[in-house]
């Protein structure tokens, strides 16, 4: 049975660069941004977001090393209508989401979304009033990682019966350091009709 674990939520991929590089690194050397090559079509866009009466609902987790880890109450998720931009940004994505190159969209395609929130600690999300259609939904979750580090903390020292020290040895202990990153979740969902509920699972 997998554990689930909750952690605040992040957004920002600099802090997951950070985390991941280091200051020095990040600093030394900013990340390539690959925007998709197919022109965004704003009308297009703008008439896949019109008000229909379906809903999307469903859950989003991000699993890693056996253990599933879930959103808080709260946190931000985000809905885009499918169209050839958003296709060929999500190709990239999956490629390109963190290291010297990052999938990006333009500032423009970013607007056309509906910005929800989940509804509880158990990754439960809403989404109401769309139109038919293809929906691209993203979120980020935030995991655990942890590293040992093994530092000498001391010297024992041996004595003879007369007092003197006639030998010495290092004391070690072993510290556990525990530290947290963001990983992206994405998922396609298709609205066949007015009125349906579509239930889904977003994960990785």
């Amino acid at each position: 049975m997998s554990t689930i674990m909750h952690f605040h939520f992040k957004t920002s991929i600099f802090l997951i660069l950070l985390s991941l590089a280091g200051v020095s690194e990040v600093c030394a050397q900013e990340p390539q941004y690959l925007f998709p090559a197919t022109a965004f079509n704003e009308a297009e866009a703008a008439q896949l977001m019109g008000e229909g009466t379906a809903r999307i609902r469903g859950t989003a987790k991000l699993r890693k090393r056996g253990v599933d880890y879930l959103p808080w109450q709260g946190d931000r998720i985000d809905l885009f209508p499918v169209t050839p931009y958003l296709l060929e940004f999500a190709a990239l994505r999956k490629k390109h989401h963190k290291g010297k190159k990052i999938a990006a969209m333009s500032n423009e395609a970013f607007t056309y979304r509906i910005e929800g929130k989940f509804v509880d600690n158990k990754g439960t999300f809403e989404f109401r009033d769309l139109k038919p259609g293809k929906y691209y939904i993203a979120t980020w979750i935030t995991f655990e990682r942890e590293y040992k580090e093994t530092v000498q903390t001391g010297t024992e020292v041996g004595y003879n019966y007369y007092g003197n020290a006639v030998a010495s040895w290092p004391i070690y202990t072993t510290y556990t350091h525990k530290y947290t990153l963001d990983d992206e979740v994405t998922g396609i969902v298709e609205v066949k009709s007015n009125g349906e509920t579509v239930t889904t699972v977003i994960s990785n």
